[in-house]
């Protein structure tokens, strides 16, 4: 179905499920390397060590979190790929219909 505006809502679909499909996958991606990157133990008991680990636990939280709002960014767009979709079918069904003969 393509209209004034030439959009094809199945392509934009197919495009929303790719979205969702790529953002699972670094979800997951992300739980499972989440031990490995906050985990961090001192290789032996000296300052030095304590602060090297803390601050590669740290930059791991860091990462983390960055790759966990990417997720939502790339949902959040999914999502309103999806709503677009609909919006264009719904816009091509009601030009479709003769208003002036319903009123």
């Amino acid at each position: 179905m393509t209209g004034f505006l030439s959009v094809t809502p199945e392509a934009v679909n197919l495009s929303s499920v790719t979205e969702m499909v790529i953002s699972g996958d670094m979800a997951a991606n992300n739980a499972a390397g989440a031990a490995a990157l906050t985990g961090t133990v001192p290789m032996v008991p000296t300052s030095d060590d304590a602060a090297f680990s803390a601050a590669l636990n740290e930059a791991g939280v860091a990462y983390l979190g960055s790759v966990a709002e990417h997720v939502g960014q790339r949902a959040a767009y999914a999502g309103a790929q999806g709503l677009s979709a609909i919006s264009y079918v719904v816009r091509e069904l009601l030009s479709s219909v003769n208003i002036s003969s319903i009123v």
